[in-house]
């Protein structure tokens, strides 16, 4: 096991935060303006303790995460001149922090800037370039069209995903419609038998119609990184108010690109595959919602593979939070989820929850995930998540940490 407190202060994030927080003090709102560019900022601080119980193959026992986080999120904007609609977005980190794991286990340490990237309007559309997160689709957990981010955030929702570096452009091609270019840099963790470098290159185009019925489509073809090339297409269908209709799907011939070295993965067999989900939503007047999910994962590892934990463990999860891993994220063929969010639980908007439960379909597989939260002010919210996975005996190398429970505070200054 590795016990290593880390600590890390910038001065330079510090001055820039203190910058902006006087800025605050002297408008006593949100945001300067200067010379035409206006800053417009927001702090939290998060103080997380997280304790895990690990799988007997790596040894039993338990890894744990503590951590005092400031997250400083900062926008400025050009309101005029030869700059005018020139964004710069910046998201430093500054914490403390201390981890205890095995070395195979990702490490839930933040990054120094999860996020820093300027965007310049060109026309009627834009381009940008920098460190960024992007994301698109109706799918609750997994987006099948979006390979360069598997994990959306509903997994580890006390944590931030780090944004890779690209360049990007978003530019019209109707009235309704809109075409997003990215080439990026996927920060692919290294596996056997799969060919890294390279970059990965995405075009999106997306539809909407907001009128009732509201609509949204889109279609996607992308690939490089690692990844082999895939093509893919996402539509979501709004039925009145409350019901939300939505569908997500993409194909490829494999899943990464694969070399002669290194173990033979079926996911990267040189033949047609594809993986999709089919869901429903309904909107409660309160603003709590339902969904039902169901995922298809054509890519599924084959049963000595799920017992391979070199390969099972955390299949699509990276040694940090801005790698992952060219391995698809789900291990077996088909599942059910279901997800609810209640924003003001007990009739009180001071409390809330978030409860998921994904069901293994063609194995006995549970895996359970419960988030309350209480706000006792404005700025300052509590929560407490807990997750909890049951699987059977040949399935456990694929749940590296099948409990696991967190407690976090939130301040907003």
């Amino acid at each position: 096991m590795q016990h290593s407190p880390r600590y890390r202060m910038t001065a330079i994030l510090s001055g820039v935060l203190l910058l902006g927080a006087g800025a605050s003090r002297a408008d006593d709102v949100d945001g300067a303006t200067a010379g035409g560019w206006r800053l417009e900022h927001d702090v939290t601080l998060q103080l997380l303790h997280q304790r895990g119980h690990l799988y007997p193959p790596l040894g039993g026992g338990t890894t744990t995460y503590d951590a005092a986080e400031l997250r400083p999120d900062l926008k400025i904007k050009c309101e005029g001149g030869a700059c005018d609609g020139i964004r710069v977005v910046l998201k430093p980190r500054v914490w403390l922090d201390s981890e205890s794991k095995p070395d195979g286990l990702p490490s839930q340490q933040p990054e120094h800037l999860p996020e820093g990237y300027a965007i310049v309007p060109v026309g009627s559309g834009e381009v940008g370039a920098g460190k960024h997160l992007l994301g698109w689709g109706p799918s609750m957990l997994y987006s099948p069209t979006n390979r360069l981010f598997p994990d959306n955030g509903a997994v580890t929702p006390r944590r931030e995903i780090s944004g890779k570096p690209m360049a990007f452009a978003s530019l019209p091609i109707s009235e309704r419609g809109r075409l997003n270019l990215l080439v990026a840099e996927p920060n692919l963790d290294p596996v056997p038998g799969i060919r890294e470098g390279g970059a990965f290159v995405l075009a999106r185009s997306e539809w909407n119609w907001v009128t009732d019925p509201s609509a949204t489509v889109g279609a996607v073809v992308a690939g490089g990184g690692g990844f082999q090339p895939y093509v893919g297409g996402y539509a979501q269908y709004g039925l009145g108010d409350a019901w939300t209709l939505g569908g997500e799907f993409a194909a490829s011939r494999g899943y990464a690109r694969r070399d002669d070295t290194g173990p033979w993965l079926t996911q990267d067999d040189n033949r047609w595959r594809w993986d999709g989900t089919l869901s429903v939503r309904y909107g409660l007047p309160s603003g709590a919602e339902i969904g039902l999910e169901l995922i298809y994962n054509g890519y599924a590892m084959t049963r000595a593979e799920q017992a391979n934990p070199l390969l099972a463990a955390s299949p699509s999860s990276g040694s940090s939070p801005s790698h992952n891993r060219p391995l698809h994220p789900f291990v077996q063929n088909r599942y059910a989820l279901l997800q609810t969010t209640w924003p003001k639980l007990f009739g009180d908007r001071r409390w809330g929850l978030t409860t998921r439960w994904q069901q293994g379909l063609d194995r006995p597989s549970t895996d359970l995930f419960a988030e309350l939260s209480f706000s006792p002010r404005d700025d300052t919210t509590v929560y407490l998540g807990v997750s909890h996975s049951r699987v059977p005996d040949d399935l456990t190398q694929t749940r590296a940490v099948p409990r696991n429970a967190y407690l976090a505070l939130e301040i907003h200054f």
